[in-house]
């Protein structure tokens, strides 16, 4: 076997060494769109610093796919969001005309522009589509329109002595702005956005230090938002700004405090955990550009509170909230699995993970992925979640606006920089399983072409054709997630190795020819996962990545009778091969399985059991005769805690 399989710490080189090897990869310039070049190598990085090389630079470096690179699932996901929400949303009358009419007069009300702009940008450089482009583009100059000569953008009525900067959500408008059109900037080439994302920005510099109570008003995007623009721009004025101004909401959601100074446990009240996972994430950005250690310090509490065995707040379907709070309970009714806190998560973790090299973390972002966050959005692809409990009824968002629409359109934009990555030492670095064709380019004008074939997570058989042309030496480095006890890889026709999930992904370091072929092959074998908390005493049941629920639409007769699915007593024995259901996604999955209603009389019943994203969902959590066939989850330990970091 000429091919040198083993496991590799990405991160373990220390990261002042990793910072000048991959130094130069950050140094990029804004990304054009590209639609006449759907192929095109040039443009793998969306989430650059355009002007701004940071002090320490990712172990991992995304590697973007556009539309005709990516499909499968996630593809489709991304897809159904662009034209059938995106694209149909009534972008004047909902997100415009609040800004040129001003029909409010108090802070209780939030459109979510920025968000969208956002959003749009994003689907308009994977699309290459011009009718995506023009749409995002004239939602820009439309609201640009609606601000006043001394440059107030808002939808709540100009008051004395500019008050109405001063009410909650004003700024809130306003810092997503600056994010959104600094997005357009950087990924649709547009200069002009990025000098109304700085108009904007002065004006936020101008009105916040005069706010006489900067701790009532909600600041979840405002570091992000400089810090991206400081990358593009390289003025320092935004830089200071995200880092030493104190801000923070602390009647409702978070400590007010400077993003360099903050620090807070949950025995502090309050934990808002969309806020608390947003400034984790400008946390790390920060960390890149001015590298204090005790930056990452929040990121680990709340990694550790997130992961902490028994005890942690991580709920079974990648999402962690209730009531928009955190919480250890795992209480799955209600208000549960807030969609921003969904969406940052993903982008937090996505930030450890590049700064750290330690793709474990894509074992919980595949978790969030295909089961809390897809499971927001209507199988048909107009309407969105707020909340997704995973006890109890669903219901979609009555609104295209505020905040988790928003939230959840820019995270399922920014998938598909979460496939591949590049390694500091010239590798290429497999996250997400997922039908894809991408060109990456080398080193020395050389390029290689990496192709997906598979219908995960519906199975975990993943073939990866390299092509390399003339043969190039670099390693591949697959995620094997912990979920897998055993995987198997195979080059070409060499003898198949038997490779386990650990600390490390397999590495596969050999000479790349044309037309070499990598089989992967992750066995899906059931998990009974054991229930925490409310939960104790439960079982939730998992295949591969995905959670199964029991639903109204597969069990209408049977709930007739009992109602409570989540009392029902579940035999694993009975437990057979998922077959085919197109019911919820095209390729999904569905299994019966014999149950035992509450009742030493009753007779067993059949129960059918569906993925979590099926909308009829309404329990997961069951009851099984012996509890030791259980098994902790594989996710719920914060094997972390040693990092680099």
């Amino acid at each position: 076997m000429n091919t040198n399989i083993n496991r590799t710490l990405l991160g373990a080189m220390p990261l002042a060494v990793l910072a000048a090897a991959v130094a130069g990869l950050l140094l990029a310039p804004l990304v054009a769109l590209h639609a006449a070049e759907p192929n095109n190598t040039n443009h793998d990085d969306a989430k650059v610093h355009g002007q701004v090389a940071p002090k320490v630079a990712d172990a991992l470096q995304p590697i973007t796919l556009r539309q005709a690179e990516l499909s499968g699932e996630i593809g489709r996901r991304i897809d159904d969001l662009i034209y059938k929400n995106y694209m149909v949303l009534d972008l004047d009358r909902d997100f415009v005309e609040p800004f040129r009419s001003r029909p409010f007069t108090n802070e209780w009300h939030y459109i979510g522009v920025g968000k969208v702009i956002d959003a749009g940008s994003l689907f308009a450089a994977y699309t290459g589509d011009p009718k995506v482009n023009e749409r995002t583009s004239r939602l820009i100059e439309d609201l640009m329109k609606t601000r006043d000569i001394d440059g107030y953008l808002g939808h709540i009525k100009v008051q004395p002595e500019g008050r109405q900067n001063y009410l909650n959500w004003t700024l809130h408008e306003q810092e997503y702005t600056v994010l959104g059109l600094v997005e357009n900037g950087r990924t649709c080439g547009n200069a002009k956005s990025l000098q109304y994302a700085r108009e904007v920005a002065d004006y936020v510099l101008a009105t916040f230090p005069k706010n006489p109570n900067p701790e009532k008003v909600c600041t979840a995007g405002l570091p992000e938002a400089m810090l991206v623009l400081y990358g593009c721009t390289g003025d320092t004025r935004y830089l200071r700004f995200a880092a030493d101004t104190r801000h923070g909401n602390a009647g409702a959601e978070i400590k007010c405090a400077s993003l360099r100074d903050w620090q807070q446990t949950f025995e502090t009240k309050p934990a808002h955990v969309y806020v608390m996972t947003a400034r984790c994430y400008a946390q790390t950005d920060l960390y890149r550009h001015e590298p204090a250690p005790q930056l990452l310090n929040m990121s680990r509490y709340l990694r550790h509170e997130l992961l902490r065995g028994d005890s942690g707040g991580l709920t079974v379907i990648g999402s962690a909230s209730d009531g928009e709070q955190f919480s250890y309970t795992q209480n799955g009714k209600g208000a549960i699995s807030e969609s921003c806190v969904t969406a940052y998560l993903i982008r937090w973790l996505d930030s450890l993970m590049r700064l750290e090299g330690d793709v474990r973390y894509g074992d919980i972002i595949e978790r969030t992925t295909y089961n809390a966050l897809f499971a927001a959005q209507d199988p048909a692809g107009r309407r969105l979640r707020y909340f997704t409990p995973f006890t109890g009824p669903r219901d979609y968002y009555g609104n295209d606006g505020f905040c988790c629409p928003g939230n959840y359109r820019r995270i399922v934009a920014e998938l598909p920089q979460k496939v591949y990555y590049r390694c500091a030492d010239g590798g290429v670095a497999v996250n997400l399983f997922t039908p894809s064709k991408k060109v990456i380019a080398m080193e020395k004008d050389r390029s290689v072409t990496v192709e997906q074939q598979t219908d995960y997570p519906s199975s975990g058989h993943v073939s990866i054709r390299v092509s390399a042309t003339p043969p190039t030496q670099f390693p591949l480095r697959l995620r094997i997630p912990r979920w897998c006890p055993k995987a198997t890889v195979q080059i070409n026709s060499e003898t198949p190795v038997v490779v386990s999930p650990g600390a490390q992904p397999c590495e596969l370091r050999r000479t790349w020819k044309p037309d070499d072929v990598v089989r992967l092959d992750l066995p899906m074998p059931w998990r009974l996962i054991q229930g925490r908390k409310v939960q104790e005493g439960k079982v939730a049941l998992m295949r591969g990545p995905i959670v199964y629920c029991i639903g109204t639409a597969q069990n209408a007769e049977l709930l007739k009778k009992y109602p409570d699915p989540g009392e029902l007593t579940i035999d694993p024995r009975t437990l057979g091969e998922v077959v085919p259901d197109t019911s919820v996604r095209p390729n999904g999955r569905m299994v019966t399985v014999q149950a035992l209603p509450p009742g030493t009389n009753a007779a067993p019943v059949t129960v059918v059991l569906t993925e979590f994203v099926d909308p009829s969902g309404i329990a997961t959590y069951f009851r099984i005769p012996d509890l030791t066939k259980a098994v902790d989850d594989e996710l719920m330990s914060d094997c972390f805690s040693k990092s680099t970091l």
